[in-house]
């Protein structure tokens, strides 16, 4: 079982997923994966907005998004099994603004990239786990540890229900990262197929708490 009582954590909330936002997308701002979702520069800058968009879908929809203090220098986003979608909480969320944050062409690569990874998730995760959505620390804050203590909290919590966890990182040298908290390299793809944007998928199996057992009365 994962823990560390010095890791410092705080939900972030609808007053602070503004700042959330802007540390994801500093933090993917390299990905390769950006030119193919947003080709045109002029829309790359509107990144934040787009990451801030999903944020706050999660948070309507039961998602568990913690930074690493009030500045959000590193922002995780898990999904619990009890976490469910809607349309209302899309349009509430602000949907209708992505195909202009996006484009068109964004909006056709969002929902293809999601049909993606949900036929991921649907061959490797088991029906009820933990799914990490999102990590990210911003650049000038890396190297920290922050990561470790985002990831450390949220399995705290998956080893207390005894459920596994699934996420995709898009990085090996995230591949490695993860395997130190007990996560298991399932498969290796790319998205867009063929592209050089890879896509590994990892699971942690779920950690049973042994039983505890009192006896009394033995002579």
């Amino acid at each position: 079982m994962v823990n560390d009582s010095s890791d410092y954590i705080i939900p972030v909330d609808r007053y602070t997923v503004g700042k959330a936002a802007i540390t994801i997308a500093n933090a993917f701002s390299g990905d390769p994966g950006i030119p193919y979702a947003l080709p045109d520069p002029a829309k790359q800058a509107n990144l934040h907005h787009i990451i801030a968009y999903n944020l706050k879908l999660d948070l309507m929809n039961g998602g568990r998004i913690y930074a690493v203090s009030p500045e959000c220098e590193g922002v995780a986003c898990w999904h619990t099994p009890d976490v469910t979608s809607s349309w209302l909480n899309k349009l509430r969320a602000g949907y209708l603004r992505l195909p202009f944050y996006g484009g068109l062409h964004y909006m056709r690569y969002a929902h293809q990239e999601d049909c993606f990874y949900a036929r991921l998730k649907s061959k490797h995760a088991p029906e009820r786990c933990v799914y990490l959505a999102l990590l990210g620390v911003d650049p000038e804050h890396q190297g920290k540890g922050h990561g470790g203590k985002l990831i450390r909290h949220m399995l705290q919590f998956a080893d207390s229900q005894s459920l596994p966890c699934y996420l995709e990182t898009q990085n090996m040298k995230n591949v490695n990262m993860y395997s130190s908290f007990g996560f298991k390299l399932k498969e290796s793809t790319c998205f867009p197929p063929g592209s050089e944007c890879e896509a590994h998928i990892m699971i942690r199996d779920a950690v049973y708490k042994k039983p505890f057992y009192t006896f009394s009365g033995v002579s």
